[in-house]
């Protein structure tokens, strides 16, 4: 397959993914759909502009890096690779393509008393998880679940 045509509709390639559309962005980062080159697995790519982090907030982002390189669990996003570039770095995550629960709220409305306490046993299964890796979230919110 030829590289400009697996670069999808922005032409870029990071490592070996080809890099899609925007699907999210944050204070110090831009997140978009990837897929990789050779077996078509789609991915989320998480791109971090280096230069927007003081020395403080590098040492927490590398620190978050090592801890999500550890942990595996089906309620926490699983980590697949780093990737570094001259000023960035490029978390490549797992897709999940049922998008965050604001996305979800936006979508179905008011959600029901069943599926919120379902929601919720997925949370808690995650936290406990960083709780056992004593591991503090910070910035829980509706975009980031």
């Amino acid at each position: 397959m030829a590289q400009s045509a697996a670069a999808g509709r922005s032409g870029r390639v990071i490592g070996n993914y080809a890099v899609g559309r925007q699907i999210g962005s944050g204070s110090f980062s831009v997140v978009w759909e990837g897929r990789h080159l050779v077996h078509g697995t789609v991915v989320a790519i998480k791109e971090i502009a280096m230069a927007r982090l003081n020395k403080k907030l590098q040492d927490s982002l590398m620190s978050e890096i090592f801890i999500l390189k550890k942990i595996n669990h089906p309620n926490i996003i699983r980590f697949i690779d780093m990737i570094e570039a001259p000023g960035k770095i490029h978390l490549v995550l797992e897709y999940c393509k049922g998008g965050d629960l604001s996305m979800f709220i936006q979508k179905h409305g008011r959600i029901p008393d069943a599926t919120a306490k379902h929601f919720m046993k997925q949370l808690a299964a995650g936290l406990q998880v960083l709780r056992d890796n004593n591991i503090i979230h910070r910035d829980l919110k509706p975009q980031n679940l």
